[in-house]
């Protein structure tokens, strides 16, 4: 039985209410903040959190427990054949040796948009106010025919989902097993991946179990990965 207290933004968000109630079905309580930056005091051993970045980030900082995320440089411990596609790292003043148009998104999640940019002019305005310093992610532009998401925990599928596109959900998994085998990941994180067109399944992208919307997974399989995405020592 869940004995721990979730806390989540007050703002209505199906997902976001899904686990709710399926922590509090299993015995634990469900904490709405509003005001996240003034957080009421708490046992931050008893405290778990789902919910955007700044929500979870601020919170951390308020309550003093720990998160779990990946890495920003994880993608650059994975060989090809997980990726199926050229992708650098890069530092934001490095753009202008760049050839266009080019697929880039930053390193830390959601600083700028992830997209196609056609020329240095784009990226310069979408960046504009980032420091030179900023770490970005190069990648070859490939066709994407669909995506799918899933929970892991201790190296474990507790759920997926094929959420754009269509394909075969076991093929899906069977890739994914194949790579959390191999591949160095956090105890508990989401995982993106896909099918590219002539090349096959790959991984999309790794986010933090604790901010990743469900995207077609069952809140009640993948509530391990979300408690333990909040710890304190």
């Amino acid at each position: 039985m869940i004995e721990k207290i979730l806390i989540i933004p007050e703002k209505a968000d199906i997902e976001r209410d899904s686990v709710a109630i399926a922590w509090e079905n299993m015995g634990g309580k469900v904490l709405r903040i509003g005001k996240f930056w003034q957080p009421p005091k708490l046992d931050p051993s008893n405290v778990h959190v789902y919910g955007n970045d700044t929500f979870c980030l601020v919170l951390q900082q308020k309550l003093g427990f720990n998160l779990v995320s990946p890495t920003d440089d994880i993608f650059a411990k994975i060989k090809k054949k997980w990726l199926k596609r050229k992708i650098t790292f890069l530092k934001l003043s490095d753009i202008k040796k760049l050839m266009f148009p080019t697929f880039l998104k930053s390193a830390v999640p959601k600083i700028f948009k992830a997209s196609v940019y056609e020329s240095l002019d784009e990226v310069k305005k979408e960046c504009t106010k980032l420091p030179e310093e900023t770490l970005i992610i190069q990648s070859e532009i490939v066709n994407w025919l669909n995506e799918a998401r899933a929970f892991i925990h201790k190296g474990i599928i507790l759920d997926c989902s094929v959420y754009e596109g269509s394909g075969d959900l076991e093929n899906a998994k069977s890739f994914l097993k194949e790579c959390i085998a191999e591949i160095q990941i956090p105890e508990t994180c989401v995982i993106d991946f896909g099918e590219i067109e002539g090349k096959g399944w790959a991984l999309v992208e790794f986010n933090a179990s604790w901010g990743a919307g469900l995207n077609g997974c069952k809140a009640e399989k993948v509530l391990p990965a979300i408690i333990d995405a909040t710890y304190y020592c």
